[in-house]
């Protein structure tokens, strides 16, 4: 899965607008950006925070600085535990060559101190996108750690994986003016592109995809 492959594989099934969200971090996103420019294709930066309550919840940016800024943020509130790279395997950061630039040492699968009322508070008053993930799922999903959804947290959509359960959760959802959307959650490389949604966009941007996303309602 790195940055060259992943922009490979992205035009080989024709998406158009793609992000890199890995566990806790934004910076494999970069060189994933750059690459994109070349071939036509826009990346978001993104990553998927892990909150306090163990839901993970995906964030998405236009601009990498502040992507990164809510990287530190997180990473100043994972517990201070060293990643056991035999048991889980190594944490690169890489570059647009496909070279390690270097290892993360601090385990990144571990929980932030940072709520999910928070977390999407700061995503939102910077400009980004703060979707819920896989909400259908039975671990890591803001349904399976809260068991419903408050009304009063401005996502700009649910991500689910498989579309049929949505009427099943539709109980479980206090804000009912919310679209859903379903993504690729790609941890190799043929399963990027299974899953997309198509919006219509004057520009690929977080604005104009917050906006894009309300037509789907």
């Amino acid at each position: 899965m790195s940055p060259n492959n992943i922009i490979a594989k992205a035009k080989e099934v024709g998406l158009h607008l793609i992000s890199v969200t890995d566990h806790n971090m934004v910076e494999n996103s970069l060189p994933t950006y750059t690459i994109g420019k070349k071939f036509g294709i826009t990346v978001l930066f993104g990553m998927e925070v892990q909150t306090s309550e163990e839901i993970h919840l995906l964030a998405f940016f236009d601009n990498y600085d502040l992507a990164h800024t809510f990287q530190d943020k997180i990473y100043n509130l994972l517990p201070d535990i060293q990643n056991d790279a035999e048991y889980f395997g190594d944490q690169v950061v890489v570059d647009e060559e496909n070279e390690i630039i270097r290892f993360e040492t601090r385990l990144l699968l571990n929980s932030a101190q940072i709520s999910i009322t928070d977390a999407t508070k700061w995503i939102k008053d910077h400009g980004g996108l703060a979707i819920p993930s896989h909400i259908d799922s039975p671990t890591f999903s803001i349904i399976s750690q809260l068991g419903y959804i408050p009304e009063d947290l401005p996502f700009d959509a649910l991500e689910v994986r498989n579309k049929e359960k949505i009427i099943d959760l539709l109980p479980l959802i206090m804000k009912k003016d919310i679209p859903f959307v379903t993504f690729s959650d790609a941890h190799y490389l043929k399963d990027i592109g299974r899953r997309r949604i198509s919006l219509d966009l004057k520009k690929p941007n977080c604005s104009e995809i917050a906006n894009a996303l309300k037509q789907l309602l």
